[in-house]
């Protein structure tokens, strides 16, 4: 019995005589309208079929199932995050111009969270982007100047915390549009007088720090902190240092 492609993009393409009316861009265009609404649980063949006014026919056409039309979404999600060029400023303002422009789009489509990881990211927005990146980290001009596994690690090191820190702000955004920092630290007041007991550092570290603070700036604050810390270990662990 023949295998399903491993990917999306190593399908082979159907015949351009059989192509129906809709093209693959109008397609993961209406899909990520769906998941940027609704998130992921919000896609389906038939709802997608139903709000591009065809039959789900013409959808799996273009592709499989549904897992391969995630990998369509998530490389045009791709397209968004830009990898600065490490010229005059270095590798690393390069590098933290790359982790707010990933996070960025992160917070823009809240699903690709769980997408990072599903399926080889071999698309042509994806691997532009890793091409990039290794020019940022390797040792060629300007980059930071690492080879091998130490290139593969710097690189994917970065990516990966992106996708953890502002993969956890999407989340809590996404599960409370409506509600604001201030209002849960109300809500919870009480149930956290009674921790106060048994925990009182964390709530003491609440009323201090999120209680009379501005939730998005430390926010943002928390993430150029983190970002910091781990371009200093980078630094201190460069070739001939």
């Amino acid at each position: 019995m023949a295998q399903r492609a491993a990917s999306v993009w190593t399908r082979p393409p159907r015949a351009k005589r059989e192509q129906p009316t809709l093209d693959r861009d109008q397609i993961v265009d209406a899909a990520m309208e769906l998941l940027d609404a609704e998130g992921l649980d919000g896609l389906s063949m038939r709802r997608l079929g139903t709000k591009l006014n065809s039959g789900a026919t013409t959808v799996y056409w273009h592709v499989a199932n549904k897992d391969e039309l995630l990998e369509l979404a998530l490389d045009r999600a791709m397209a968004e995050v830009t990898v600065p060029a490490p010229d005059e400023e270095g590798w690393r303002a390069a590098a933290t111009g790359f982790a707010h422009s990933l996070r960025t789009m992160i917070h823009r489509h809240p699903w690709t969270v769980t997408l990072f990881g599903s399926a080889p990211m071999i698309g042509p927005n994806s691997t532009r982007m890793v091409d990039r990146l290794l020019t940022l980290f390797g040792p060629a001009g300007a980059g930071a100047g690492f080879s091998g596994l130490g290139l593969e690690y710097a690189w994917s090191l970065l990516n990966d915390w992106v996708v953890g820190a502002a993969g956890s702000e999407a989340i809590w955004k996404q599960a409370n549009p409506d509600f604001t920092w201030e209002e849960w630290v109300e809500a919870s007041a009480s149930y956290m007088e009674q921790t106060t007991r048994t925990n009182p550092q964390v709530v003491e570290h609440q009323r201090e720090v999120w209680a009379s603070s501005n939730w998005e700036q430390v926010l943002d604050e928390k993430f150029a902190f983190g970002l910091d810390c781990l371009l200093d270990g980078l630094a201190a662990r460069l070739p001939g240092r």
